[in-house]
């Protein structure tokens, strides 16, 4: 593998994503109270597609003419 893609990788894996800016933000903006509110409503976000995905459903949805 090329080094540029070792650099894209490490990139990629270190900076935070939409979810954990969303919590950081919540919490220096409202308090601590709404950063924890807004951690769990990221994580409830996550739950149906990490159910469909450790389910295999979303491979069926992926080979989906539709």
């Amino acid at each position: 593998m090329s080094s540029e893609f070792w650099l894209t990788s490490i990139v990629v894996t270190a900076t935070p994503g939409t979810g954990a800016l969303f919590t950081i933000a919540a919490a220096l903006a409202r308090g601590a109270r709404a950063g924890l509110v807004a951690a769990l409503g990221c994580t409830l976000g996550i739950v149906p597609h990490m159910a469909l995905a450790l389910t295999g459903a979303a491979a069926v949805l992926a080979a989906s003419p539709v």
